[in-house]
This record gives structure tokens, sequence and C-alpha cells, in this order.
């Protein structure tokens, strides 16, 4: 069973995303997707509010990008909270014995927080982990960079929108090859993080386009701009 994921997707749980869990799964669907990991920055996503939203066609998985303090980590299935600025191997370290899935995400970007070739190497002489060399947000020269490294560390490779607005959303996603026996419909979580684990994975998109980019940003800035208002006395 091959499936379309996007692993790399924010909701309004992140300080910066604009949109609901419900209207990431329409724009997914509309994309032909099959499922989506919602990882916010330093917010986990539990288990049960996943399975709410998951159906037999479609599967939400659980996940968050940590905030290290070398730069970002993506964790699919967390079994944990992470304080924001922990140590990126610390990280690394806690989600590997967790079996949880750990991909490092526009790793050569230095605009968004990726951790850099040096701390990727590191990183991968501590366990299995991917990285994310198709990132829909990220400047081409960096997921091209990402996937050379990814190809001389023998790394799986992944592939995320890293949407902040539902239309955003399957800019980029990530082929995953399952073998499964069961019935009809899409597997659980846990099978989608082992065959990340396993290297069962390719990525595949495009850049988001420079419409859908300041859409985001225009949103961005109404949403903080309603927020002071609240809070203003």
């Amino acid at each position: 069973m091959r499936l379309r994921v996007d692993l790399h997707v924010h909701s309004a749980a992140s300080e910066d995303g604009c949109s609901t869990i419900g209207d990431i799964i329409a724009a997914a669907r509309m994309k032909g997707l099959d499922g989506v990991a919602i990882t916010d920055h330093d917010v986990r996503l539990s288990a049960q509010s996943a399975k709410a939203f998951s159906s037999a066609s479609f599967v939400v998985i659980p996940g968050v990008e940590v905030s290290t303090d070398a730069g970002h980590l993506l964790v699919i299935l967390p079994r944990r909270d992470f304080r924001k600025g922990i140590p990126l191997m610390e990280a690394v370290d806690q989600s590997l014995s967790d079996g949880s899935a750990v991909a490092i995400p526009h790793p050569t970007d230095p605009l968004s927080h990726g951790v850099g070739e040096p701390a990727s190497e590191s990183a991968s002489r501590h366990g299995a982990i991917a990285l994310e060399t198709m990132n829909a947000s990220t400047l081409t020269r960096y997921n091209r960079s990402a996937a050379r490294l990814a190809l001389r560390l023998s790394l799986p490779q992944i592939g995320g929108s890293d949407a902040h607005l539902a239309k955003a959303v399957g800019d980029a996603w990530t082929d995953i090859d399952i073998d499964i026996e069961g019935g009809p419909g899409v597997p659980p979580p846990e099978s989608i993080a082992n065959a990340i684990i396993g290297g069962w994975v390719s990525p595949s998109g495009r850049r988001t386009s420079k419409a859908t980019y300041l859409e985001t940003v225009l949103r961005r800035t109404m949403r903080k701009g309603s927020e002071r208002q609240c809070q203003s006395p």
C-alpha cells in the first residue's frame, strides 16, 4: 500500500498557524492525501484528539515540532512533552527511546531554524532518523542541499508542506510504502511511524506559491492583531 501523507503541518495551535484541524483535513482531502501529521510548534497533539479527527479513509497523526537549542526537530507520534530549548541530542535520544519517528526539518535552511549539517550528522549517529528534503516553504537551494546531505549520510528522506494555512497543505508530502495485513482503510499512525523509521519513504511536491505565502502572512498578522485587541484592558 502506498500512502500520500503531509508530515509537516501547523494548525492554529501554533502561534503562527492560521487554520483549524478541520480545515486542514478538508484541504488535504481535496489534494488527494491519505493523511497529515499535525506538528505544531512545541504543542503536542494528543493521540486521543488525533484519533477523533481520523476516519477509515484518512489518518491524522500526532506530532510536534520541537524548538531545541540547535533548531527545529520533528517528532512523529511523540510519547511525551518537550520543554522549549531542550538540547537537540536529548530530544533525539528521548524520542528514539520512546519509539517515535524522528526527522530533522529543513536541516540546511538557516532562515527556518534548521539545525545545520554538523548537528544533523551528529544526530544521525544516535539512531534511525530522517531528513526533510522537500519542504514547500523552504527555498529550493536549501531543499537540494538537504537532499545531498541525506544521500551522504544514507538517511531516509521525507517531504512536508510546513503549512501554516490550510491552502498550503499538501504542496509537499511523503510517499509511504506500507505492507500491512487486514481490512480496507488507512493504516494507523503506529504503522506510518514504523515505515518512516524503516526508511520506506520518499519526498514529493513543490514549493508553495507566492500568493499563498502572502495570504499566510496576512492571516497571521490579522490573527496577532485580534489577539492584542482581546488582551487590551
